[in-house]
């Protein structure tokens, strides 16, 4: 009897330690393969989060070498719940080595829940998928748990003496200004320098004091421009029109050869001057009626004689008055 008990421990020994043997070959070899997971995670605060808030989560995730990431695994964005909107998902590959790959994934959520008071809220669990050939392996994203905090600060009723103070509002942030002073000055500089010059170029052109002149002082110093050009045919037809005209605008209408007296009676200060004015009248008949008639210098110099005779007893006139 005690014989065949030695043998049977003899015989079962063996056996024992195959099986040992076996298990522990089996646990070395899942020990060496790579298991999908997160193995980094970065999910910011999960308390005092306000409606409104943008949620940022990051994971870094590794799956065996042979797996990639499905891009159309990753949640599509759009509302997640009635208070939970999923703004962004996507991924990057950020190591790669012979037994293993490592993924960044990251979730952008923004909340619009408004709670009257501390509430304890989660995120929904996301799924992304791996794959290489036929083989898929899913990796859950666990939820996030977290609170959110009112707005509002909640005052019990019969605290405060008005309806105005039951409840408080945090006070508005001040807007924060861009401040002008430098850029209103340089306005400034830059329009006083336009103005300079403009009066610059107006007065270079002649055109600064042409309202203040009088009609004839203006054809005087048309007929002198037109005089340096004497040689043209049409000229002196030019400085002889510039004539008329101060003489029409002083007389508030077409003022004729013959309507000259009348003139002279409305405008007495001119009255030493009715020789000169009939002569201008007589050349001016001759260059537009006579084709003998060859315009000079001197033409032009009786011209400008005329005018400023006439401008000065204008001036004489109004210093009188």
């Amino acid at each position: 009897m005690a014989i065949h008990k030695r043998l049977k421990q003899k015989v079962c020994m063996p056996m024992f330690m195959a099986v040992l043997l076996a298990v522990f070959c089996n646990t070395a070899l899942y020990a060496d393969q790579v298991r999908t997971g997160i193995v980094q995670q970065s999910l910011g605060r999960d308390f005092g989060i306000l409606v409104g808030d943008v949620i940022e989560h990051y994971y870094i995730v590794q799956v065996p070498a042979e797996f990639s990431l499905t891009p159309a695994s990753l949640p599509p964005d759009g509302e997640l719940d009635y208070w939970l909107l999923l703004l962004d998902s996507d991924y990057e590959l950020i190591s790669e080595s012979a037994e293993l790959r490592q993924y960044r994934l990251h979730f952008t959520f923004q909340t619009f829940y408004a709670p009257l008071d501390v509430r304890a809220l989660a995120t929904p669990p996301l799924t992304v998928s791996f794959n290489t050939g036929d083989k898929t392996e899913q990796l859950t994203i666990p939820a996030w748990n977290f609170t959110m905090s009112p707005l509002k600060e909640i005052a019990p009723r019969g605290v405060a003496k008005d309806s105005n103070q039951n409840a408080f509002m945090k006070a508005d942030l001040p807007p924060s200004t861009i401040p002008t002073k430098d850029l209103q000055q340089q306005i400034w500089v830059l329009a006083i320098t336009l103005l300079i010059l403009a009066i610059l170029w107006l007065s270079l052109k002649g055109y600064l004091f042409i309202l203040t002149r009088s009609p004839f002082q203006q054809a005087y110093h048309q007929v002198k421009k037109l005089r340096k050009h004497h040689n043209d045919e049409s000229a002196f037809n030019h400085a002889l029109q510039a004539v008329h005209r101060a003489f029409n605008r002083l007389a508030g209408h077409a003022l004729f050869a013959h309507q000259t007296d009348q003139f002279i009676d409305k405008h007495n200060e001119f009255s030493g001057y009715q020789d000169q004015i009939d002569s201008f009248y007589q050349l001016s008949t001759e260059a537009l009626y006579s084709e003998q008639k060859v315009a000079s210098e001197k033409d032009f110099d009786q011209l400008l004689k005329l005018c400023k005779q006439l401008a000065g007893a204008e001036k004489l006139a109004l210093k009188k008055s």
